[in-house]
């Protein structure tokens, strides 16, 4: 059970990065010469989604093939949700 939990969070956490990369790049890329801190909501969007991303299963599989810890995926699936949200909330404050 425990696999197939973690299988669905997987799936679950790669439809949402593939979502927030999206929205990501298309909400956050500056379309003015800036520097600095107009970056800072693209960079959290895309960097920040492929860490934790990346974190996330490396902690759900890693020394773990027998009993998956299936929690990990669907943490990582909110903090991305949490991230994006963050971004957006910096976006209005820089750009």
């Amino acid at each position: 059970m425990r696999i197939a939990l973690a299988l669905a969070g997987m799936l679950v956490m790669f439809v949402v990065a593939v979502g927030v990369l999206f929205l990501g790049v298309l909400g956050f890329t500056p379309v003015n010469a800036c520097s600095g801190a107009c970056y800072a909501p693209f960079m959290m969007a895309t960097v920040g989604t492929v860490v934790i991303g990346l974190s996330a299963a490396f902690a759900t599989w890693f020394r773990a093939l027998r009993e998956p810890r299936a929690y990990w995926p669907w943490v990582g699936a909110a903090l991305m949700v949490g991230l994006y949200l963050v971004s957006l909330s910096v976006a209005e404050k820089v750009l």
